[in-house]
């Protein structure tokens, strides 16, 4: 009898053991919460809409095999050779040909360029470049490896030169020479394309070229430039080598609606970038806000006076168009909470659920920004690196999570 009552307490004891531990596992696959860490960010209050892209402009003519001698986006002077026309494809290889053998006759000059260098210098920017070049084989970073295995061997023939183990590479520059050569008379005589004006050339496989004039531009309405831009109209691809911007200022005609045209009231100067086009921001000048109460848009004109060659290639684009920045304390807009009329945010503080408040410097659909240096008992309390909680049930100052 002992024995039964002994064997009976040891399974309910194991089975409690079994319940608590399967209430533990439960707890940790099924926490029903998920934070975020709070981040240092820049938001801005900003507009996305589509437009147009004036700028002064020419196409370059030019017609067949083409091979470029200037990089897109280039300034050049008139006159500048900016192209060649290849009457066969055995022109095209040997061009190829000569600007990889450039290259290397140019790593080679480098190379013995070694006054004043230290071997132990020399042996840690062989390890650097080393690792930068494996670096970008691990990331499949390919359009680096050029690039990161010159510098490898520029670090190698260094030491080669600063030890003695070689004393120049006049041999090596020899071959490249006789094989540039080679190369040159493969080349023959490409036809030139040269620039009749200076200005920026924008090379053809990347531009548009806007068929609308500014004057046009002007005398459209909103709503006849929304369907227009619905409709592709007023685009082209260019024709020709390139073409060639002549100025560097250019302007951005661009819709909205009448409600988000307010953003643009006593406001002279934005930022404008094209996301997936041209991701550099660059600053513009308002030049003109027009609002069509009968459709319910608005038509505005911005200048800018930055270039670059994403930028110069566009001719209609859907532009992000900010208008004040902001910088602090991100936090997910799915935390907010009321709590007594009072916004603030559940953050996970060891096992427990702690209410902070927040003051709400910017706030858009996804995220709320909110300053730095948040501190208990002021009226913001979120600091950077809380794990703020944004997904949680019954949720309340103290809850153990």
């Amino acid at each position: 009898m002992k024995a039964s009552v002994i064997k009976y307490g040891l399974f309910a004891a194991l089975g409690l053991a079994a319940a608590y531990l399967a209430v533990q596992i439960f707890t940790v696959l099924d926490r029903p919460y998920r934070t975020e860490t709070a981040i240092l960010y820049d938001m801005s209050d900003s507009l996305s809409c589509g437009g147009y892209l004036v700028f002064e402009q020419a196409e370059v003519p030019g017609e067949g095999q083409m091979g470029y001698l200037v990089a897109s986006g280039e300034r050049v002077a008139v006159g500048t050779q900016v192209a060649e026309i290849y009457s066969d494809p055995s022109q095209a290889r040997a061009r190829t040909a000569l600007t990889e053998l450039d290259a290397q006759l140019e790593l080679l000059r480098r190379s013995e360029n070694t006054a004043g260098t230290d071997v132990d210098v020399l042996l840690n920017q062989r390890q650097s470049a080393l690792y930068d070049l494996l670096d970008s084989l691990d990331r499949q970073d390919y359009g680096q490896l050029t690039t990161k295995s010159n510098n490898y061997l520029l670090t190698l023939n260094r030491l080669q030169i600063t030890t003695g183990a070689v004393k120049d590479f006049s041999g090596a520059k020899e071959l490249i020479a006789q094989e540039q050569a080679a190369q040159q008379a493969n080349l023959g005589s490409p036809a030139p394309v040269t620039v009749s004006t200076g200005g920026y050339f924008v090379t053809a496989d990347t531009a548009q070229m806007l068929t609308y004039s500014k004057e046009e531009l002007d005398g459209m309405s909103a709503l006849e430039m929304t369907d227009a831009l619905l409709n592709g109209s007023g685009v082209r691809a260019v024709s020709g080598a390139g073409k060639l911007v002549t100025d560097y200022k250019w302007y951005f005609y661009g819709v909205c609606t009448a409600d988000e045209s307010k953003k643009f009231e006593n406001v002279t100067s934005v930022d404008i970038s094209f996301p997936g086009a041209a991701e550099k921001v660059l600053p513009a000048t308002v030049e003109s806000v027009k609002v069509e109460e009968d459709s319910g848009l608005a038509k505005f004109v911005l200048s800018c006076e930055y270039v670059g060659a994403d930028v110069m290639s566009l001719a209609s684009a859907t532009a992000r168009i900010d208008f004040q920045s902001f910088k602090g304390v991100r936090v997910s807009a799915k935390a907010l909470n009321i709590v007594d009329g009072v916004k603030g945010v559940y953050v996970k503080y060891g096992n427990l659920a702690r209410f902070r408040k927040i003051t709400v410097l910017y706030q858009d659909d996804q995220y709320i920004l909110v300053p730095e240096g948040g501190k208990v008992g002021t009226d913001n309390e979120v600091r950077l690196f809380d794990e703020v909680i944004v997904e949680g049930t019954d949720l309340y100052d103290g809850k153990i999570l």
